[in-house]
């Protein structure tokens, strides 16, 4: 018996010597240190869609391009209003299409600077009849480009279908927009008795849009349009923002450490400071931001600069590196 046990013994020693030892995964190198200047302009005329893996500009437009957004997931029926130009929505209730020719009594409305959809200026409109006024807001001359009345029709997986006019009932046109279930949003101008826009590149494309951006101070009552960094939250893209470490320092595994969020503006405007003086910007050299893109993978960026190099605004310029 203690020989069986003996002989059971040299075997299980032998064969555990033959199993290779595990050897832990090493973390990949982190990418290099990138240099980037997005160009807005001044007085802030575009929006640039950026991608992080590519380190590439996707796409711009400027923000007199559309009016509306149509969100075009199967059973998406929101819609928002165009927030770089800091557009306002007043509800109307479910009237006669007809009987809303003046703003009279509008109560204005703004989508959720946050992205949440679910804090849109429309709301649900869905089954409501209810008819809106949109304040567009001004053109590039600073005109007032007046308002719009419009009343939603139907929505299903494939399109949306609306009617709008002027307030005094002019121009009044019935309009259906397609669905591209390969962006999160197609955008929608009131131009040329209505226009179709792929502004939005396709939603696995971009990972941040420069743009205007409304954000609602407490004392304001109504949203102020800053200069802003917004996410492709809708697609998954989550940002945390650091304060107290050292850029440089940060590594792939500090991000489990990190609170993320899917807000739309987590970024947003406060990496640099306005001097109320002479309205000229400083970066804020305290703000780190950490990101997980599209594709899964976590990067660092600070900014640097919101100059160009012959001292003209609207050139966010950041460093930006894969951990």
């Amino acid at each position: 018996m203690k020989r069986h046990f003996l002989y059971y013994l040299i075997f299980i020693l032998t064969l555990s010597s033959c199993l290779k030892e595990e050897t832990p995964i090493p973390m990949p190198l982190p990418g290099n240190v990138e240099t980037v200047q997005i160009k807005i302009g001044f007085p802030y005329l575009n929006q640039v869609y950026y991608d992080c893996e590519t380190n590439k500009v996707i796409s711009s437009n400027t923000k007199y391009d559309w009016d509306m957004a149509f969100e075009c997931s199967e059973n998406g029926y929101r819609v928002l209003v165009n927030n770089a130009l800091g557009m306002l929505v007043a509800n109307k209730g479910a009237v006669d299409f007809t009987s809303v020719n003046s703003i009279s009594g509008a109560f204005w409305l703004w989508d959720a600077p946050s992205g949440n959809l679910d804090s849109t200026a429309f709301g649900n409109w869905k089954n409501t009849n209810n008819v809106y006024i949109i304040d567009r807001q001004y053109d590039d001359n600073g005109n007032h480009q007046g308002y719009k009345k419009i009343q939603f029709i139907s929505v299903n997986n494939l399109e949306f279908t609306f009617k709008y006019a002027n307030l005094d009932g002019s121009n009044e046109i019935t309009y259906s927009i397609q669905k591209n279930s390969s962006r999160n949003f197609i955008h929608f101008s009131f131009k040329n008795n209505g226009e179709t826009k792929l502004l939005e590149p396709e939603k696995n494309a971009w990972d941040l849009l420069f743009t205007n951006h409304h954000h609602k101070f407490d004392n304001l009552a109504l949203p102020f349009v800053l200069t802003q960094v917004l996410t492709n939250k809708h697609n998954g893209v989550v940002v945390a923002e650091d304060n107290n470490n050292n850029f440089f320092n940060i590594t792939l595994k500090d991000t489990i450490n990190y609170n993320f969020t899917n807000y739309w503006d987590e970024i947003g405007y406060d990496w640099k400071i306005r001097n109320s003086n002479d309205n000229s910007f400083t970066i804020d050299e305290k703000k780190s931001y950490v990101l997980k893109t599209t594709q899964g993978l976590f990067y660092k960026i600070r900014f640097i600069d919101f100059y160009n190099n012959i001292g003209e605004k609207g050139y966010p310029t950041f460093e930006i590196q894969r951990l």
